[in-house]
């Protein structure tokens, strides 16, 4: 209908500099990018600038699957020969130093894993799943890491701010705790890079070829957030402080997806997401999802107030369980939508 109307003033000269002339115009011309902008979102599309040569496809049912089983087999080809030898205990199990083993030992596992199957059983190169290799990589790659460490700053900040943290102590870290600290930038670096890689670079490139982008965001992001949320402590974590940390997983992988969406590469993404782990711990002396070292911080020793509210301080969890978190990364998807020229950002 409102083609027609743009069609009947086009043929008379008289109306064509009117205003309802140029309100139909403009409007006519905005549909027509929204229906074009809408066809480009579903459609199926090639994440990554590879061009496959032969390539074999991944059922589409499988994909999650298989993101299941890497982990599963992952974990147990670490845990099972320590856990034989003695090495490895329920009380050890997220202390130093075997942390940094299992987190170390894991990841590596689960990231050739998945190389072996797009090289061997896909045909495809790594390009495929992100690992472009070209002159954007390195620049990708710090400022990743820089912006990483900024927004985990913001969150710890807030926090302060609005009195969720009281300073125990100053930074006073020793020579030999800047070991430990080191080792676990490298094992965050792997960590992060493999979950990148899997769950950003392989599942969501491979669900959008299929049903484009935003199924691709969305679908490797419920994954995501169903492998990192323990539901199973339901019975002894507040349900709103529950909703609060799935919540925010989610948003945090729906972050990490649209900066590769906007780079396509997942180098950004493998930094932003290592330095985000690594700083609360090293920085800051906060748990990262749980996980402490007790060593002493490189900036400041932080500590949860007396009668914090849990949705403030982030509780176990860390600051990844504050609602400032939640804040800080939803400010970030609002950037990268805004800047993002893609169909993901053009539909919004």
């Amino acid at each position: 209908m409102l083609g027609l109307k743009f069609a009947a003033y086009s043929r008379s000269g008289d109306h064509q500099g009117s205003p309802n002339f140029r309100h139909y115009q403009t409007t006519f011309t905005s549909v027509n990018l929204v229906r074009s902008e809408i066809t480009e979102i579903t459609m199926k599309i090639t994440l990554f600038p590879e061009v496959p040569n032969g390539h074999r496809q991944t059922w589409i049912w499988a994909v999650p699957v298989l993101v299941f089983a890497l982990f599963i087999i992952g974990q147990l080809a670490v845990i099972l020969p320590a856990d034989a030898l003695g090495l490895v205990t329920r009380e050890t199990v997220e202390k130093y130093p075997t942390v940094l083993y299992l987190i170390l030992g894991t990841f590596t596992m689960v990231a050739l894993l998945l190389i072996a199957w797009v090289r061997y059983f896909e045909r495809r190169s790594l390009a495929g799943v992100g690992l472009v290799l070209d002159q954007h990589a390195k620049r990708f790659y710090i400022r990743g890491y820089g912006l990483g460490l900024l927004m985990g700053a913001a969150v710890v900040l807030g926090i302060y701010l609005f009195g969720g943290y009281v300073l125990e102590a100053g930074a006073d870290p020793r020579p030999l705790d800047l070991i430990p600290i080191l080792v676990l930038m490298v094992a965050f670096i792997v960590q992060s890079g493999t979950e990148e890689l899997v769950f950003r670079g392989w599942m969501m490139g491979r669900i959008a070829e299929r049903y484009g982008i935003w199924a691709g965001v969305i679908g490797n992001s419920a994954l995501f957030t169903l492998m990192h949320v323990e539901f199973g402590e339901l019975g002894t974590t507040p349900v709103a402080m529950m909703v609060l940390f799935t919540v925010m997983t989610m948003l945090f992988s729906i972050f990490l997806s649209l900066l590769v969406v906007r780079e396509k590469s997942i180098w950004g993404a493998c930094a932003w997401h290592a330095s985000w782990n690594w700083i609360f711990i090293t920085w800051f002396g906060l748990p990262t999802t749980g996980i402490e070292l007790g060593l002493s911080p490189l900036v400041t020793d932080l500590a949860v107030t007396d009668n914090a509210p849990e949705w403030l301080s982030g509780g176990i969890a860390g600051p990844e369980g504050s609602i400032m978190a939640l804040i800080i990364l939803v400010i970030g998807c609002v950037i990268v939508l805004k800047r993002e020229k893609s169909p993901v950002a053009n539909a919004v």
